[in-house]
């Protein structure tokens, strides 16, 4: 079995072994040590990352009991000792990430009775499965209890416990595989925060954390999944959001404390331009439709291809040409090209009448594409808007048959 050095010391990253045994692990070298300081990938927290012998561990895992590391080649030949080289920023953003979820756990179930279902550490952002929902004024509660415990900087004691020693621990679970016990606090006087059976990497004190943000939550089953960050992710964070605000601000021209009053205005400002927008568009597809109706007169369908008053609005806009003609009593088949795509719109006055939804369904599959819709209207597009013609002409003949 492999001395597993970071249980004894997390900051332990170089070190010196002996070779067990070569094996491999999905096709790919791996080494046996007899000693390693490289955490395998288990509990929520991802594998260590670094180099054995000069070559670089990809990955370690936990197989049958053994901890095998995984390497991007063969070892050398003749190296004994193998020196291991852990990479100390993976290694210390993992310690980070997991006690401080060990600390928002303790603060989430002190503070409002939720219990940790299972927690994953990833490579951006960390999430926390809880058994209860949780309101934004129940996060900001948990958030500054887990960061007291962090300013705090308590000791931390990770160790295997004696069975008398466990019984006296406000354990928040019960130990399913060893006895190793996670402990925030002072064992000496008994003032426990927190109490945990864990077998990862932790610090030696809280304030190695650093700080604790809570990102948000959302509805997990019938709990919460809660994202958050700690240590050099928060400040990473708060950077990046920076950044964001400052362009923001700079794009809205204002300072950075009023990007939420400026995008507001913007917002409404849109809306309202939106909306002068589709007047403007609906004004001139009634023009349109009476253009049309006058260029075929009768009670013949109108068939044309429209052209859209700027980009992007192709569909709309002939949609709304096609609904002018069925008010205004005529059937309309009508097709617009735009961006190399057509776009297809059928529509009549209400009542007995052709079913449009089948004929645009049948000419969106001469265009290459799909649609469908009611009887009295009906829309499709496809990639061929060279056949756009072929296709109005077909739904006019179907129509006449």
């Amino acid at each position: 079995m492999t001395d597993r050095l970071y249980l004894d010391d997390p900051w332990l990253l170089e070190f010196d072994a002996q070779l067990v045994r070569e094996a491999t692990l999905d096709g790919r070298p791996a080494a046996v040590l007899d000693r390693s300081a490289f955490y395998p990938e288990g509990g929520g927290q991802p594998a260590d990352r670094g180099t054995l012998g000069g070559v670089a561990v990809l990955d370690v895992q936990d197989v049958a009991g053994e901890v095998l590391h995984v390497l991007a080649g063969p070892l050398p030949a003749g190296r004994a000792p193998l020196p291991g080289r852990v990479d100390g920023a993976r290694r210390r953003d993992h310690v980070q990430q997991h006690h401080g979820q060990h600390l928002l756990s303790a603060a989430f179930e002190a503070a409002r009775g939720a219990r940790t279902v299972s927690f994953h550490l990833g490579e951006e952002v960390s999430t926390i499965d809880l058994d209860a929902p949780l309101d934004a004024a129940a996060l900001r509660e948990v958030e500054a209890r887990a960061n007291d415990l962090v300013f705090r900087d308590l000791p931390v004691t990770a160790r295997p416990f004696a069975p008398a020693e466990l019984e006296r621990l406000p354990l928040r679970k019960a130990p399913e595989k060893g006895t190793r016990v996670v402990v925030v606090g002072d064992l000496g006087r008994g003032e426990i925060a927190d109490a945990s059976p864990c077998g990862g990497t932790h610090p030696r004190r809280t304030g190695e954390v650093g700080a604790i943000a809570i990102l948000r939550a959302q509805k997990w089953g019938a709990g919460s999944r809660v994202e958050f960050l700690c240590g050099g992710r928060v400040i990473a964070a708060l950077a990046s959001a920076g950044e964001r605000l400052a362009a923001a601000a700079q794009a809205l021209r204002c300072a950075p404390a009023e990007v939420g009053t400026a995008a507001a205005r913007a917002a409404d400002d849109l809306a309202a331009r939106r909306k002068e927008a589709e007047k403007l568009v609906a004004a001139l597809a009634a023009i349109e439709a009476e253009r049309l109706a006058a260029a075929a007169p009768g009670t013949a369908a109108v068939r044309a291809v429209v052209a859209p008053p700027g980009p992007g609005g192709a569909a709309a806009f002939v949609k709304a040409v096609a609904s002018a003609l069925a008010a205004r009593g005529r059937i309309a088949l009508l097709g617009a090209a735009e961006d190399g795509r057509a776009h297809l719109a059928f529509a009549r006055p209400g009542g007995a009448g052709p079913h449009l939804g089948e004929r645009v369904r049948e000419a969106a599959a001469r265009l290459g594409g799909k649609g469908g819709g009611a009887p009295e209207q009906a829309q499709g597009s496809g990639p061929d808007a060279g056949a756009l013609e072929a296709a109005l002409r077909e739904a006019e003949a179907s129509l006449e048959r």
